[in-house]
């Protein structure tokens, strides 16, 4: 009984031992340093085009122990804009110990434009055939692609039963915040049986402040009620646009045959920085 008390005794101490000796291994062994993330520069300025390694640009990453940490770094997602074309993104890396570091630092994207609205047709519907004008309104952003999708109709004045000139308020926000409004005019006109066909090459134009128009060069061809294209057609536009002030305006186009067929459509021109 005596020997079997000295045994647990010696196997206690032994434990004990074995016990202190892994927790000092431990201790010793562990990763106290934690990974850094550098950047050589404030804000980053890319495209709007961008790929990820701009988005990593001038990052460097390294830890006392594991060395250099650069090529697993990760970019998170955009905020929105703090002011138009500049948002933040934090980035992140972990070292072999699963310790992280991050850092935020400003983008710059240097050839941003607010989203556009487009037009799949021109805004011009029969009275009575039941249309919705804000159908055929979509939208586009250089950093979100098409949000179509996101377009809302604020406000209207169409009355599709009864023909005349109307208009629609339409707004749409993308990812980053940024928020876009348009007034567009709709026009709602009596069913012809004799009317030709305008087609333009768009139904909605933006330009910069400045910039040269030509009404007619946006005329694609005029057809008659077959779909034949009319031979040098005498096309006329009536057009309020002033690229010197920003703002929306449209170009009416008007044709006839000589035997009474006619035809009339209707361009939208955004003027915008």
């Amino acid at each position: 009984m005596k020997y079997v008390r000295i045994f647990v005794v010696v196997l206690f101490v032994a434990s004990l031992g074995i016990y202190g000796i892994s927790r000092v291994v431990e201790e010793n062994s562990k990763d106290l340093t934690k990974p850094v993330i550098t950047s050589d520069r404030e804000v980053l300025e890319i495209s709007c085009g961008y790929t990820q390694e701009d988005l990593l640009e001038g990052l460097t990453a390294s830890d006392e122990k594991d060395g250099d940490l650069t090529d697993q770094i990760m970019a998170g997602t955009f905020s929105q804009f703090l002011e138009k074309g500049v948002c933040s993104t934090t980035y992140v890396v972990f070292d072999s110990s699963n310790q992280s570091a991050s850092l935020t630092r400003r983008v710059k994207f240097t050839d941003y434009e607010s989203p556009k609205f487009t037009l799949t047709q021109p805004l011009v519907f029969q009275a009575g055939a039941g249309s919705s004008a804000v159908s055929q309104v979509g939208a586009e952003d250089l950093l979100d692609g098409d949000i179509s999708s996101l377009v809302k109709l604020v406000d209207s004045t169409v009355n599709y039963q009864t023909a005349g000139d109307y208009s629609i308020q339409v707004e749409v926000t993308n990812s980053f915040g940024d928020v876009c409004q348009a007034s567009l005019p709709v026009h709602i006109r009596e069913k012809s049986s004799s009317s030709l066909e305008i087609t333009l090459t768009d139904a909605l134009i933006y330009l910069k402040p400045g910039t040269e128009f030509d009404p007619l060069s946006y005329v694609e061809s005029v057809n008659d009620q077959q779909g034949t294209a009319l031979d040098n057609p005498d096309v006329e536009a009536s057009s309020n646009v002033d690229t010197d002030q920003e703002g929306c305006y449209e170009v009416g186009y008007t044709v006839s045959d000589g035997r009474g067929h006619e035809g009339e459509t209707w361009l939208v021109v955004i003027v915008r920085q």
